[in-house]
């Protein structure tokens, strides 16, 4: 027996004071009513209703068990209420989890713009590289995560929101000792330094270039990878938005500048279900807004360098 539809039943029956109509107002069969009436004097071992054949009203146990069918049911539907208005309104905590590299490159700068033009919002945000596995981040209790990569998992909702520009570079010392790659081929007789899971390069015009492995150096932190390239250990495809100081030192020189990167998009993993709550709704689409502004991706974001924790 479902006893909440066989209160919402009992609660028509009282209203009406007839079944017939009851059930109409229920959209069952009129026999169905008096099931759920049947089922329920059964279980509580008491008659519910007094009836004749011009009228249906309560017993002194039905008026009571009304009062608190109405309660409980009053109670459930003002819960669902609340619950669901959740989803509609731009409130309360917000938590993100981001690479620790990405937040040089406006993430910060836009949370805390979203925050500030929403004021029933809390945002916490995390930096840490985000584990392989695409639905860590929502056991950790996190909201969204910020992805440089396309997830490999249909059950995780991404929206691109941005892009961001890498280019290739070495050291000035390197450079004296291998000489400057003149065409995008060169690169096969280069140590090339690259991301753990990186097995090639990309460029704007097509062209793909296949990895030497094991590189000579690997790491799943672009900051590692900029020590060791400025270290003279090779050649390293680096965000653009992590190394403008470097270059601007001389520490780094722009290898390739003629054959431009692909461009690599930025996206935002949230829950499946495609019933995400309008705060997280909302963030999602001020990111996006917030990076189309600036140009579609972070080469705009010149002015936010090198602020992040390195590791």
């Amino acid at each position: 027996m479902d006893r909440l539809a066989t209160m919402a039943t009992f609660q028509k029956v009282v209203k009406y004071a007839n079944f017939t109509t009851a059930a109409d107002d229920l959209g069952i069969s009129r026999t169905l009513v008096s099931r759920h009436i049947a089922d329920l004097e059964a279980h509580l071992g008491i008659r519910l209703l007094n009836r004749t054949t011009r009228s249906v009203t309560p017993t002194e146990a039905g008026l009571r068990y009304h009062e608190l069918c109405s309660r409980v049911l009053g109670d459930i539907r003002h819960g669902e209420e609340e619950i669901t208005a959740i989803k509609n309104e731009v409130e309360g905590e917000i938590s993100i989890l981001c690479p620790i590299w990405i937040g040089s490159f406006g993430i910060s700068v836009a949370t805390a713009e979203f925050c500030a033009l929403n004021p029933k919002i809390a945002i916490k945000i995390h930096f840490a590289e985000p584990s392989i596995n695409p639905h860590e981040f929502l056991t950790q209790g996190f909201d969204v995560c910020i992805q440089p990569n396309v997830l490999r998992d249909s059950s995780i909702m991404v929206k691109k929101i941005g892009q961001i520009d890498h280019i290739l570079a070495t050291s000035p010392d390197y450079l004296a000792r291998r000489g400057m790659p003149t065409q995008i081929v060169d690169l096969a007789e280069h140590e090339c330094l690259a991301k753990t899971t990186e097995t090639s390069w990309s460029f704007a015009n097509g062209e793909r270039v296949t990895l030497r492995q094991p590189a000579r150096f690997s790491s799943n932190s672009v900051f590692a990878l900029r020590e060791a390239a400025a270290g003279g250990l090779g050649i390293a495809m680096l965000p653009q938005g992590i190394i403008q100081g470097t270059l601007a030192q001389g520490a780094l020189v722009h290898v390739l500048p003629d054959h431009p990167l692909a461009s690599r998009p930025l996206y935002v993993a949230f829950p499946p279900g495609g019933d995400a709550p309008r705060k997280t709704r909302a963030l999602i689409s001020f990111l996006s807004d917030w990076f189309k502004a600036r140009g579609g991706g972070t080469r705009s974001l010149a002015s936010i360098q090198d602020d992040t924790p390195r590791t």
